[in-house]
């Protein structure tokens, strides 16, 4: 990607050279239009972002002001060009006999070439821009399509089956950087008005994979993955043995972990005396042990600053002196 950015900035080139070798041949004014039409389809194709993305866009007065302020800049750029142009051919008393045709296809020839080096929104999905202001243009339309994308999750019910489930999100999720919608599912279910217990579950699974963990483009997931179980035992008993594996398996990824406070806080809930699910308790105490196995495994991966030791260090547990007492 950064090789096609380099070669992006030479074609890009092209685009500035055909005003100044019209300039510089001592072409009229007149020349100024189609090359402004030249500079305007170089902006649409390689910066979608600054533009509407769909027609109802372009009746808005906003809209207006977006589409008059893009061109009156490229006709005081391609203005200043064609003066250049013009003042070394005068200086140079450079005599051309260059069809008028040819600095018009240089510039033109700019624009298929970049369009083949930089696909704008499939850049974008990588993470890649142009410069900060592409960056800026880019978030809130991502998050917009981010908050699209998971509207038909949030809608299937809380029975829907497994299969559903998982082509809905590999559906959702087939980007090159899944992390923005992931975070949309997030702030959708931190408040949610039911339970979307078939969707958390499948999302529990989809963010518990190694191929998903492994490579780190969501930092976080497994955190994530702990805040898509809430506070529900059946949840959490998926994830925790999953949690285990992958936390052995890649201790490198321990950062992108729920903290270890965290876990001891939701096993303490789980030893409660009124956890949220019609479990039996031996399977909530084994819960309880196993999340205090994994925020210890976390630990471990942790530098020793990181989080202070959990207040449950040393102190007897309703789990533990249950266990005590069947031993």
């Amino acid at each position: 990607m950064l090789t096609r950015m380099r070669l992006l900035r030479g074609a890009t080139a092209l685009l500035y050279i055909g005003p100044l070798l019209a300039g510089l041949s001592g072409f009229g004014w007149e020349m100024v239009a189609p090359f402004v039409a030249i500079f305007v389809v170089w902006l649409v194709v390689l910066r979608p972002e600054q533009w509407p993305a769909v027609p109802e866009e372009w009746l808005t007065r906003e809209a207006g002001l977006v589409l008059l302020t893009q061109v009156l800049s490229q006709v005081l750029l391609v203005s200043v060009l064609f003066a250049i142009g013009r003042g070394l051919g005068g200086v140079a008393d450079f005599a051309s006999i260059v069809n008028p045709i040819v600095p018009l296809t240089i510039s033109f020839l700019a624009i298929p070439l970049c369009r083949m080096l930089w696909d704008a929104r499939a850049a974008a999905d990588l993470g890649y821009f142009l410069d900060e202001e592409a960056e800026a243009a880019h978030a809130p339309r991502s998050l917009v399509e981010a908050g699209a994308a998971v509207v038909p999750l949030l809608n299937l019910p809380d029975n829907a089956p497994d299969a559903e489930v998982s082509a809905g999100l590999s559906r959702m999720l087939d980007v090159a950087y899944p992390e923005l919608r992931l975070r949309a599912l997030a702030a959708a279910l931190d408040r949610p008005a039911r339970s979307h217990a078939a969707l958390r579950r499948g999302l529990v699974f989809w963010t518990s994979e190694p191929e998903v963990v492994a490579p780190g483009t969501v930092g976080d997931v497994m955190a994530l993955s702990f805040a898509f179980c809430g506070n529900d035992p059946d949840l959490l008993r998926l994830y925790t043995p999953r949690a285990l594996a992958l936390i052995a398996a890649f201790p490198n990824r321990g950062p992108g972990f729920p903290s270890p406070l965290s876990l001891r806080e939701t096993a303490a809930m789980v030893a409660g005396p009124t956890p949220n699910s019609d479990l039996p308790r031996h399977l909530l105490d084994d819960l309880h042990d196993g999340l205090l196995a994994l925020a210890k495994a976390v630990e471990k991966t942790l530098p020793p600053w990181a989080e202070p030791l959990g207040a449950d260090q040393g102190v007897v547990t309703p789990a533990t002196s249950r266990r005590a007492q069947r031993a």
